[in-house]
């Protein structure tokens, strides 16, 4: 028979430290934090409910023009305005870009809604391996599918049916 003898001083005399602490854990990888650059325009279209807004970016003051006003008289509700800078602020970019919105369809806030989603897509245009994580961790990426239901012959509105009479 063939000799399958190991030499057991050679296979434990390795360059490799010794591992004498274990951990489930795998540590995270340290990037270099880099802050996004306001460096190039982008342009995207968002959408949710019935409304439908087209968004381009361009390196700038942090101007915002929606249908040719500013912010604060389009959306005149705080929240609404809040909604619409928010991926801007997630990137810490407020200031860094000119907003430029055409926005048409639905209520003030479905279009801002959709303003968001359009400024978040645009952003993630320009430089998308810096800003897509933040930016889809913060679910700014994800369209909000839900519509309208449709109304349903028969019934007065989608649900609603008329009153039911026994006699």
């Amino acid at each position: 028979m063939a000799d399958t003898s190991i030499d057991v001083e050679n296979v434990l005399d390795t360059d490799e430290p010794e591992l004498t602490e274990y951990t489930s854990e795998s540590s995270a990888p340290v990037e270099p934090s880099r802050k996004p650059s306001a460096s190039a325009p982008g342009a995207a279209t968002g959408r949710r409910k019935q409304a439908i807004a087209r968004v381009r970016i361009v390196p700038g003051t942090g101007e915002w023009k929606i249908n040719g006003r500013g912010l604060e008289e389009y959306f005149p509700n705080k929240v609404h305005q809040q909604i619409v800078n928010e991926p801007l602020k997630v990137l810490e970019l407020d200031g860094a870009y000119d907003v430029l919105v055409r926005v048409h369809g639905g209520g003030p806030s479905g279009q801002a809604g959709a303003v968001r989603l359009g400024v978040a897509r645009s952003l993630n245009g320009v430089d998308e391996e810096l800003n897509r994580p933040t930016l889809k961790k913060a679910g700014f990426l994800t369209r909000d599918a839900r519509v309208p239901e449709r109304k349903k012959a028969g019934l007065k509105k989608a649900r609603k049916a008329p009153q039911y009479s026994k006699r």
